[in-house]
């Protein structure tokens, strides 16, 4: 992509690996205390063609302890990205649909979002999209990679698994893990997508547990994997990106993919 692109969270889980996978990525300053006329300059400033927004405060925890903050982060902020009248690119998460009731997979009209973070994302889509029809709205699933270099490692699917040594998972509820590099890699082709919201993460045809139990038995990990009983389902329909033409790999595929990236059973 040749598009000038402006990145906020350059830093980021994502933002980082956004920045690598795109020639033409200049790195937003932190946002964290910008009020809207101060998106505005930066905008006017940066010129771009396009707005990749990766910045959020994403732990449940921390929006549940500071409502305010998370609005203006999860809410306000990415609103106000879209009333500069720029395409962007927006991330939301697969935690709208942590209320819906139906075994899935979920389409995107069916979210019913139950905590604070879910609730504010789905805000966020709405409220973008009534201010720039062109938004384009990722309901992310759950991403995983290794540590890269100077950027800060959430913890993730893989690192749990690779440094605990017993955890927990549902053998009932079904969930995408996704492999944040073909989220970064994907993001140009995303990019060029009509505005909407879209699923966006590979299928997974596998339970939380029985993924978790393959990727042990992949690695020969010496790890205690037990069911945690029932859980929410948050197990997304990619059908409608598979329309526009984006396809993520499988989650298995994914995890062979990183697997392979990292030499990981060499270790």
């Amino acid at each position: 992509m040749r598009t000038k692109t402006l990145v906020t969270g350059p830093k980021g889980f994502v933002g980082a690996r956004v920045m690598d996978a795109l020639k033409c990525a200049v790195p937003a300053p932190s946002l964290r205390n910008v009020d809207e006329d101060g998106v505005k300059r930066l905008v006017d400033e940066v010129q771009p063609d396009l707005i990749i927004h990766t910045a959020a405060v994403s732990d449940i925890g921390a929006c549940a302890k500071d409502p305010e903050g998370s609005y203006r982060a999860n809410v306000l902020l990415p609103l106000w990205l879209a009333r500069t009248g720029v395409k962007a690119v927006l991330f939301s998460s697969d935690q709208v649909y942590g209320g819906c009731k139906g075994e899935g997979p979920y389409t995107e009209d069916e979210a019913a979002p139950e905590n604070l973070y879910a609730r504010e994302k789905l805000e966020m889509e709405q409220r973008t999209l009534d201010a720039n029809p062109a938004s384009v709205l990722l309901r992310a699933a759950w991403m995983y990679d290794m540590p890269i270099y100077g950027v800060k490692n959430r913890g993730n699917f893989l690192m749990n698994m690779l440094r605990s040594p017993s955890l927990s998972f549902s053998s009932t509820e079904m969930r995408s893990v996704t492999y944040v590099r073909e989220v970064a890699g994907l993001i140009a082709k995303a990019a060029e997508l009509p505005g909407g919201v879209y699923n966006y993460g590979s299928e997974n045809e596998l339970s939380m547990l029985e993924t978790a139990k393959w990727l042990a038995n992949e690695l020969n990990l010496s790890i205690t994997l037990s069911d945690a009983g029932p859980r929410r389902n948050l197990w997304m329909d990619t059908a409608k990106l598979k329309r526009n033409g984006i396809s993520f790999l499988s989650t298995v595929d994914e995890l062979r993919l990183c697997i392979s990236d990292y030499a990981l059973k060499d270790r």
